[in-house]
């Protein structure tokens, strides 16, 4: 029987999610988290064969969480599920430890040849990053304005992207409003643009390419 933990702080999606799982382990035991701190309590105490985990909850956020789960158990299998982009920032969580992404937009039949292709040991990433990431690639090179960024950084502008404006990033990622201003300043430069505007933009057009 395989453990499966079961991150996203959207009832409706950990149900359907969760019976898709069902649909192909059957003898599957799934336990379900609604923010990050509910995550890092079970990962203390129980043994998953896979956590799939919705980059964006309430609580713990995504880069203090990853770096708890992977600091304590290395081999942890963990797939993020997200609605963001995969492209601007999978290097960066591969590099972390990630194992793959599935985007809450795929159909059943990828999400279930995604958590069995990390089940079996291998890495997973969706059909449309295959032109813009292989897992021999090896060149530490920046190939998109996006690898410059941090981890942080792209946490930060994807809550900028999606409206959220600095006091409720601050509030999200337990920051002070100061540090989440110095990162979005940072990015501004880092990404050469000079308003949300912009970096909009710059992000839909990278999404559509």
């Amino acid at each position: 029987m395989i453990k499966i933990l079961l991150a996203d702080d959207h009832p409706v999606v950990r149900t359907g999610l969760g019976l898709i799982l069902k649909d192909e382990f059957s003898d599957a035991e799934i336990d379900e988290c609604n923010n990050g701190n509910c995550v890092w309590k079970k990962i203390q105490c129980t043994e998953y064969d896979l956590v799939i985990l919705d980059i964006a909850m309430p609580g713990m956020d995504s880069l203090r969480l990853l770096n708890n789960i992977f600091k304590h158990k290395p081999d942890q299998k963990v797939m993020l599920f997200t609605v963001s982009n995969v492209a601007i920032y999978a290097k960066k969580y591969l590099a972390m430890g990630v194992k793959g992404f599935i985007n809450k937009e795929a159909k059943p039949s990828e999400v279930r040849l995604g958590v069995a292709a990390i089940l079996s040991n291998k890495k997973y990433l969706g059909p449309d990053m295959k032109h813009i990431l292989t897992w021999e690639d090896t060149d530490n090179q920046a190939s998109t304005p996006f690898d410059n960024l941090t981890i942080r950084e792209l946490e930060i502008m994807n809550h900028l992207v999606n409206g959220k404006i600095i006091s409720e990033i601050a509030e999200i990622l337990f920051l002070h409003i100061s540090t989440v201003s110095t990162h979005k300043a940072n990015i501004m430069v880092k990404l050469d643009v000079s308003n949300i505007v912009e970096l909009t933009k710059m992000v839909q057009l990278f999404n559509n390419k």
